[in-house]
């Protein structure tokens, strides 16, 4: 059994634009992150399991981080515009720059 990251509910705003298929960009922010992945709250509709490239806009952090994971659970309702996503890292995207900057939303 894989052992959970310990989540971070981020203090100033961490905002995230989506790539990948069914849509095109779409746009959304973090409701918590961890170096294993990130709840995203957005109001695209995207299928689990799907992979995805986004890009993490830090609070005063001037270089967007790029990422890439899996959906591995949803929530929410598309009629309300609430949908929120489980989105697990992939192995690539663990780096050092963004585990600091994880650390830092904490602050």
């Amino acid at each position: 059994m894989r052992e959970r990251a310990d989540r971070v509910i981020p203090q100033k705003a961490i905002t995230v634009a989506i790539e990948g298929p069914p849509s095109r960009r779409s746009y959304g922010v973090i409701a918590n992150i961890s170096t294993g992945g990130a709840c995203i709250l957005t109001d695209a509709s995207l299928p689990l399991g799907q992979t995805l490239e986004v890009e993490l806009s830090f609070f005063r952090e001037p270089a967007i981080v790029p990422a890439a994971g899996r959906i591995v659970w949803i929530s929410g309702h598309y009629q309300v515009g609430a949908l929120r996503y489980g989105l697990e890292w992939d192995a690539g995207s663990r780096d050092a720059r963004l585990t600091s900057l994880i650390a830092q939303a904490l602050q």
